[in-house]
């Protein structure tokens, strides 16, 4: 009974174990106090905040695919981003902004983890060019941008406004950050996020990490 009962425990820890490498653990980043000038040039407020990278491949081959690194800022009406994204070769000619070199932002203001998007969750995207694009629930309204091009590929500075809520210390929101890379013909061949692995982002939110607040 006791070996039954410790070759099921094992079995378990085994199962968890390579269900976490598979799928990933949610990651939970965290955001400091502060509100930049949104102009794509580093203001000494984001020097404070940590900064984090998206290393989790949706799509593409290991090593070859555009990546970020990012930092999150915040206060009372909204969340910032200052990403530095690394991309060798910028492409806007797809027809399908989703698939141009391009920054997404996801955000669920009640991080509820729910399985389809509801009043709170939102997809944000900027391409290299500072040409916004929007899933569901956003728009133009609730999302300020800058970016710039560099010699390792651009940066994008944003501001994302919350649509249904005010912030405060100590919150916990959905978040996720992810690089869309492009090829030189203009079709999408990588996609890189901070949490997710599974391009489920766009219409799951439950696939989003957490954002925690602090001062």
């Amino acid at each position: 009974m006791r070996r039954s009962r410790l070759f099921i425990l094992i079995t378990l820890l085994v199962i968890g174990l390579f269900l976490s490498l598979a799928f990933g653990q949610t990651l939970t980043a965290t955001a400091k106090y502060g509100k930049p000038k949104i102009d794509a040039e580093m203001d000494e407020v984001w020097k404070n905040a940590e900064e984090y990278i998206t290393d989790r491949y949706v799509q593409g081959e290991k090593g070859k695919v555009a990546y970020a690194k990012f930092r999150v800022l915040w206060d009372e009406e909204s969340i910032y981003v200052w990403a530095e994204v690394y991309d060798s070769l910028l492409n806007k000619d797809s027809t399908n902004p989703w698939e141009q070199d391009s920054l997404e932002i996801f955000v669920d203001e009640g991080n509820e983890k729910a399985t389809s998007y509801d009043k709170n969750d939102a997809q944000y995207r900027v391409n290299f060019e500072n040409v916004q694009s929007y899933g569901t629930n956003a728009s133009r309204d609730y999302f300020v941008t800058a970016t710039k091009k560099t010699d390792f590929g651009y940066i994008v500075e944003a501001q994302v406004k919350m649509r249904t809520r005010k912030l405060n210390e100590g919150d916990v929101i959905g978040f996720d950050v992810q690089v869309n890379d492009a090829d030189r013909f203009g079709s999408r061949v990588g996609i890189i996020a901070w949490n997710e692995t599974e391009n489920e982002n766009w219409r799951n939110p439950s696939y989003l990490g957490n954002l925690k607040l602090v001062k």
